[in-house]
C-alpha cells in the first residue's frame, strides 16, 4: 500500500511541478479552496467505499422471536444474522444463549454452536411461564453485540420439564459463563476484530491523503495561465 501511494504521489508531484507557476495575487485563497474540495471528494471517496463495511450485522430470524408464545419446547434456540458470524478459533466464549425465568433462574447446558450466519443451542425450558433469551455475537466487522427477547411459554401436551439452576452454565461444566463468556478470551476476540478494522481504517486513510493530493493538483493546475 505504502509503496502504491509513493509512486502514485511521485507521479503526480512531477506531472505538476513540470512548468513553473507565475506569482499571482489570491493564490493562498485558491490553495485553500482547492484543500476544501480535494478533503471533499476525499472523504466521498473513502465513505463511499468503506461505509456498507461498517454496517453492523443484525439479526434476521430467532427461535423463538422477541414477544412471541411457544406451545412446544423446540429442538433448539437458534440466533441467525443477515451474514456469517465471525467464529474463529479461541474466541466461542463470544458467543452465547442464555435462558432465564421469571425468578431468574437458568436454563441449558450453555453450550452454543456456530453454523455460518446462525448459532444455535440446546433447549430446555420448566414450568408455563415468561422467560428471557439473552444471547450475544461476533459481527462480521468484528464487533460483539447482543440482544435479549422475551417470551412466553404455554404448552399444549407434555413437555420435559428442567429444574432451572440460580448459577448460569458454563459449556462442559467447571464454573458459570453468562452472556459476557469468559472474559480473556473476548479479550482476545475484541483484539482481532479491532486489528482487523485498525487495517481497514489504515487503508481507508491512505485513499482520502492520495484523493485530496490529487485533487488540489488538479485544481491549482487548471487555474494555472498558459506559459508564454
Amino acid at each position: 500500500m505504502s509503496g502504491l501511494l509513493s509512486g502514485l504521489l511521485s507521479g503526480l508531484v512531477s506531472g505538476s511541478t513540470s512548468r513553473r507557476p507565475r506569482a499571482r495575487g489570491g493564490s493562498a485563497s485558491r490553495w485553500a479552496a482547492a484543500i476544501g474540495m480535494g478533503a471533499s471528494a476525499g472523504a466521498a471517496l473513502v465513505l463511499g467505499v468503506a461505509g456498507p463495511a461498517s454496517a453492523h450485522d443484525y439479526v434476521v430470524d430467532s427461535t423463538p422471536a422477541d414477544g412471541a408464545t411457544i406451545t412446544e419446547l423446540p429442538d433448539a434456540w437458534t440466533v441467525t444474522a443477515n451474514a456469517p458470524l465471525l467464529a474463529l478459533e479461541g474466541n466461542t466464549n463470544a458467543f452465547a444463549i442464555v435462558i432465564t425465568d421469571a425468578e431468574g433462574l437458568y436454563y441449558g447446558d450453555g453450550c452454543v454452536e456456530v453454523t455460518g450466519p446462525t448459532m444455535a443451542a440446546p433447549a430446555a425450558l420448566g414450568e408455563p411461564g415468561e422467560y428471557a433469551m439473552t444471547f450475544q455475537y461476533v459481527s462480521s466487522d468484528g464487533h460483539t453485540l447482543s440482544e435479549t427477547y422475551a417470551f412466553s411459554y404455554a404448552p399444549v401436551g407434555d413437555e420435559p420439564v428442567t429444574e432451572g439452576s440460580p448459577e448460569a452454565p458454563e459449556c462442559g461444566g467447571g464454573g458459570t459463563a453468562g452472556a459476557t463468556g469468559n472474559g480473556e478470551s473476548g479479550a482476545a476476540a475484541d483484539d482481532e476484530g479491532a486489528a482487523v478494522l485498525a487495517g481497514v481504517a489504515w487503508i481507508g486513510g491512505g485513499l482520502l491523503v492520495a484523493a485530496v493530493i490529487a485533487t488540489i493538483i488538479v485544481l491549482v493546475n487548471r487555474r494555472r495561465p498558459a506559459d508564454d
